[in-house]
């Protein structure tokens, strides 16, 4: 009796691992990649335009390719867009894999040979990878085009002294009110380690409701648009809450709190910590949906 359900165990776990496999080979195949690296691509060459070349232009100092990256100059526009963008980025990558099957006709196929719950499971971790992998690869690209441009890291300070002396000749790469700007001035590898951590996962987030909001639209790629309504949402709510509320609420939209350089104020850990969160109990829920709608 035992050793038949040990044997019915290993041969679900195989199931669900070959059919991750599956998953995550065919989305690393498709065009999806090429397409967020071309993404990435327009955002980087966008920012440094912006950053260098508009109007204002960001004034020289210590040499750091933090200057170069999104999200650590608030000079340029790309990061503001990147920020906006990072939620339809993460649901590209990975929150079309159960849309896929389903709408391609091989989910009967998949189902005959495993659970709905596995199935289910399997498409979730390979959406929470590949929306992580989805959502950092446009700032790895800016990593690597900063690093080759300057390949610098010296430590700016976060006060802006330009606005006291236009004579100054430094623009901080991270403000001091910034919750990140502690970590900056003790150890910058870690601090960019922690960034890309939170991007990651909260990206795999993003990905994982895409996943779950699948299961209930019929048309495909529509699933791309959940995440980013969602976080749209948490962007505008602060408008209808009281003026004392809203200096904290702002915080919680990642729009604020991936800005690293100047708008992440001393509550955007909790707004990051705050949305994985969100963002994971709604795929949960939608996830649970599904299943017990499959049981009826």
């Amino acid at each position: 009796m035992g050793i038949g359900i040990d044997a019915h165990l290993e041969g679900t776990y195989a199931m669900c691992a070959s059919l991750l496999r599956q998953q995550l080979s065919g989305t690393f195949k498709s065009w999806r990649f090429p397409a967020i690296a071309g993404i990435g691509i327009v955002l980087i060459a966008l920012n440094y335009w912006t950053a260098f070349h508009s109007t204002f232009v960001l004034p020289k100092s210590k040499p750091t390719f933090f200057r170069y990256m999104m999200l650590f100059s608030d000079v340029g526009a790309g990061g503001a867009m990147y920020c906006m963008l990072l939620p339809c980025i993460a649901a590209l990558a990975g929150g079309g894999l159960y849309s896929d099957e389903k709408n391609s006709g091989r989910l009967r196929m998949v189902l005959t040979r495993a659970g709905r719950r596995d199935v289910l499971r399997s498409s979730f971790c390979a959406g929470f990878m590949l929306g992580g992998l989805g959502g950092v690869l446009p700032l790895l690209l800016n990593l690597v085009i900063a690093v080759i441009r300057q390949p610098h890291m010296s430590f700016i300070d976060g006060v802006d002294h330009i606005a006291s002396n236009p004579y100054f000749s430094y623009y901080p790469v991270i403000q001091a009110n910034s919750w990140l700007y502690p970590l900056y001035k003790t150890n910058q590898l870690l601090m960019l380690l922690v960034a890309f951590l939170m991007i990651f996962v909260l990206s795999g987030a993003y990905a994982c409701l895409a996943i779950g909001a699948s299961a209930f639209i019929g048309k495909r790629y529509v699933e791309i648009l959940v995440p980013f309504a969602v976080s749209l949402l948490i962007w505008l709510l602060p408008a209808v809450l009281p003026i004392h509320v809203q200096l904290v609420a702002n915080e919680f939209s990642q729009v604020i709190f991936l800005n690293f350089s100047a708008d992440s104020g001393p509550y955007g850990i909790w707004g990051a910590m705050a949305n994985v969160a969100l963002f994971l109990v709604l795929s949960g829920a939608l996830y649970e949906i599904e299943l017990r709608r499959d049981a009826l």
